[in-house]
């Protein structure tokens, strides 16, 4: 069995694209593994801080899920009936019109109503779901894909978590004054 992987801060600032002092507070706050050589130096141990598995693309998840239904065309409407009843959980016909918007989702024709490609229709809708579920439906301000449509992935979900605490904890207090 192979041991851990090492880098140094430098590599690791570039592997995870954050800046030094950022690294620097996360292996202070004890969220980053380290490990000293013996001449002082610093390093990261990278197989246990983010680099355990390299995330599916989007074509990736359609192709394993939903290559049945490329080219298939859907309307927004249909597709927010369908997916909402899929996955037990609402999902607006405006999502599906913004994820189009964005790119995420192809146009197949624009008359009437405009025809989807059903294959991004049901891997948005999964994703969607897969966010839903694990931010306990509250919604607002969480990031559902990254620039170019794959699924968002946080560099730091420890971080985020404690953040998420914190802003209820002093939305509770204020509620409370």
């Amino acid at each position: 069995m192979l041991g851990p992987t090492y880098l140094s801060i430098e590599e690791a600032t570039h592997k995870y694209g954050v800046e030094k002092k950022v690294l620097t507070q996360l292996i202070e706050a004890g969220m980053i593994e380290t490990r000293e050589t013996p001449t002082g130096e610093l390093l990261v141990v990278a197989d246990k801080n983010g680099n355990g598995h390299k995330p599916q693309t989007k074509e990736e998840i359609i192709a394993a899920k939903f290559a049945h239904l490329c080219g298939q065309p859907i309307s927004a409407s249909e597709a927010s009936r369908k997916y909402s009843k899929l996955y037990s959980i609402p999902i607006s016909q405006r999502s599906f019109s913004r994820w189009c918007e964005a790119g995420y989702i192809t146009v197949l024709s624009r008359g009437y109503k405009l025809e989807l490609n059903e294959a991004e229709v049901a891997y948005c809708a999964e994703i969607y779901a897969q966010k839903y579920k694990e931010y306990g439906g509250r919604m607002s301000g969480v990031r559902i894909f990254d620039e170019i449509g794959n699924p968002y992935q946080l560099k730091y979900p420890e971080v985020a978590q404690q953040l998420r605490v914190d802003r209820h904890l002093a939305r509770e207090q204020i509620t409370e004054t």
